[in-house]
Parts: C-alpha cells; sequence; structure tokens
C-alpha cells in the first residue's frame, strides 16, 4: 500500500472529509475519539497484520504515527 493509498483508506476509517497528510494532527481532527482508534484497531490489522492497543495511541500524535506503526 502507497502512503497516498494509506491515507485514502484512513479518510474512509475516520469517516471525515478533510484531507489528510502524514502531518494531520489526530487530535484536530473532531472524528478523533474511541470508536475512530477502534476502527484504525481493526484497519491495521485487518491490512497489516499489526496488532495494537488503545495505549499504543496514547503517544500516536499524527497520521504519520499510524503510518509507522503498519510500517509505511
Amino acid at each position: 500500500m502507497t502512503s497516498e493509498e494509506f491515507l485514502n483508506e484512513m479518510q474512509d476509517v475516520l469517516q471525515t472529509e478533510d484531507n489528510l497528510t502524514m502531518d494531520t494532527v489526530l487530535s484536530d481532527l473532531t472524528e478523533w475519539d474511541s470508536l475512530s482508534i477502534m476502527a484504525t484497531m481493526a484497519f491495521l490489522d485487518k491490512n497489516f497484520n499489526v496488532k495494537t492497543t488503545m495505549k499504543d495511541y496514547k503517544n500516536m500524535e499524527t497520521i504519520g504515527d499510524i503510518a509507522k506503526k503498519a510500517g509505511l
């Protein structure tokens, strides 16, 4: 998966109309909440076979941090 494809998928996962970049700050997104975190966890597990926990997201500040967790 390319970075652009990842950003498009994350836009769907977060159900946001905002254009996402790797520098998008998660706390700036009104859609970023516990349900979005759970959806992101499922997305990473399904597409990258990466298991995460809620604790992992406490240290993530940007979309790029999620991409790094996915190995991109």
